[in-house]
């Protein structure tokens, strides 16, 4: 009862690339016929792997590429109007010559670091997306202790240190130039600002006062969503507790600017004074803090 093979006459008919064709014999004396897979056809299926790898590689430089250009032409669009209404407005001491170049400078930080900070941002979450990849399916545990931590300690930093990882619901998280997980872009976004937004100037400095408002906001409102009290309290609706915020906000802005002025940023504290220690209808003894006695 042993099974035996012999090669097809016709096999040698059969083109190259098609595969090897052996015929055998059952027991019961049919004849099999068994087609063997060649090289090329391997070849060929990892040939198509390899092409996937590669698009989605250049889907990835396309969205990286595509941040640094967004960045830079939105940094143009929104400084330079900025830049040539308060350099003309409050530069009246400066030549027109200066004024152009004060407008240049501020227009070109503001654009190059947007770009720096978009293609920085893009290039990490790619970085760590494909590292999250390698991870999971290398999943098997490692010889050796050191190399063992050693994958542990990369497995933290890259997917973070919560062990379910939660994909990001609002966009195809396994999109070109989009985060696979929250993490991956508060990761990302805490290296962009150290390297390209940590350097202090006027401009770094009104992005960083413009995000934190617009981030504290944020948060209360994913705590009102989330269910997190007082702020998800029915009364307290926007309404109702706006009017208060204001009341806040202005009352601290005035006792600081009338008891420590010092603390304030200088262009806040330069428009106050503008505002508030203007003096054009008063006499001089009166703005010196002299009195006049009416005999």
């Amino acid at each position: 009862h042993t099974h035996t093979h012999i090669l097809c006459e016709d096999a040698g008919k059969r083109p190259r690339g098609a595969g090897v064709i052996h015929c055998g014999k059952s027991k019961r004396g049919e004849g099999t016929a068994n087609v063997i897979p060649s090289m090329n056809n391997s070849d060929a299926i990892l040939s198509k792997n390899d092409s996937a790898r590669n698009a989605v590689l250049w889907d990835e430089v396309a969205a990286i590429l595509s941040g640094l250009v967004a960045g830079g032409r939105y940094g143009l669009k929104v400084r330079v109007p900025h830049a040539f209404v308060m350099t003309f407005l409050f530069g009246s001491h400066l030549s027109f010559r200066k004024k152009l170049k004060v407008i240049a400078k501020l227009a070109a930080e503001h654009a190059s670091n947007l770009a720096a900070f978009a293609c920085l941002y893009k290039i990490i979450l790619a970085s760590l997306k494909a590292l999250s990849r390698i991870i999971k399916q290398r999943s098997t545990i490692q010889p050796g202790m050191f190399r063992q931590l050693w994958k542990s300690l990369l497995a933290i930093v890259v997917n973070g240190p919560f062990i379910e990882r939660k994909h990001i619901t609002s966009t195809n998280s396994t999109a070109p130039g989009l985060p696979e997980q929250p993490y991956h872009a508060f990761l990302a976004g805490a290296v962009g600002g150290y390297v390209v937004w940590g350097r202090y100037s006027g401009v770094n400095y009104q992005l960083i006062l413009y995000l934190v408002s617009r981030v504290l906001v944020g948060c209360i409102k994913l705590a009102s969503e989330k269910g997190i009290p007082p702020f998800s309290w029915k009364r307290l609706t926007f309404t109702k507790t706006y009017p208060w915020a204001a009341a806040g906000v202005w009352g601290a802005v005035m006792m600081l600017f009338e008891e420590y002025p010092d603390v304030l940023h200088p262009s806040l504290k330069r428009s106050m004074d503008e505002i508030y220690r203007f003096a054009s209808f008063r006499s001089e003894k009166s703005v010196s803090g002299g009195t006049t006695n009416a005999e």
